[in-house]
């Protein structure tokens, strides 16, 4: 922000209240006992991306406080074989490391835990991944493997018919 006096003060990452502080700082080594309240009147928006077996995956903007539930709540809940044991966030830390952490949120989607202990507030530009299911995965890699892999190389082509399946059996019917 460009203030009179002081030039350029940054203000992104700190609360009101600590820009103030700041503000004050700078202004009281300059001018003594002039103080300086500064007011929000827009905030920037907030985002949060959600992805993996949810219905409607993208970003999705934060305009209340908002939990992990609700965020793929947002994305219009969670899709059959999702892995709801291992629902996963990602978020920088202050430091701007990437930081991940794992919630059990199935039994709160499955209506059996009313108030997880795992849940968890989202903060802005966190990344919230539903990954699959261990048996979704397995379908998914016969799928890859046989599907587009064998069958692609080598066609099969031909028709089977039922109508002689007894004389397949052995049975000759006499």
């Amino acid at each position: 922000m460009q203030l009179p006096a002081v030039g350029t003060v940054p203000a992104q990452g700190l609360t009101l209240r600590e820009f103030k502080q700041e503000l004050d700082t700078r202004y009281n080594e300059l001018i003594e006992g002039v103080e300086v309240t500064p007011v929000l009147t827009v905030r920037a928006p907030r985002y949060a991306y959600v992805l993996g077996e949810v219905k409607l995956p993208g970003r999705y903007t934060l305009e209340a406080p908002t939990t992990v539930m609700q965020a793929v709540a947002l994305a219009g809940s969670w899709n059959f074989g999702a892995n709801l044991h291992q629902v996963i966030i990602f978020r920088r830390a202050d430091d701007w490391r990437l930081i991940a952490t794992m919630l059990d949120l199935r039994q709160a989607f499955l209506g059996r835990k009313s108030c997880p202990a795992a849940e968890i507030w989202v903060s802005d530009s966190d990344l919230i991944i539903l990954p699959k299911s261990h048996i979704q995965l397995t379908d998914n890699w016969i799928e890859l493997l046989f599907t587009k892999g064998v069958y692609a190389m080598f066609p099969v082509t031909g028709n089977v018919s039922f109508t002689n399946l007894s004389y397949l059996s052995g049975s000759s019917g006499t």
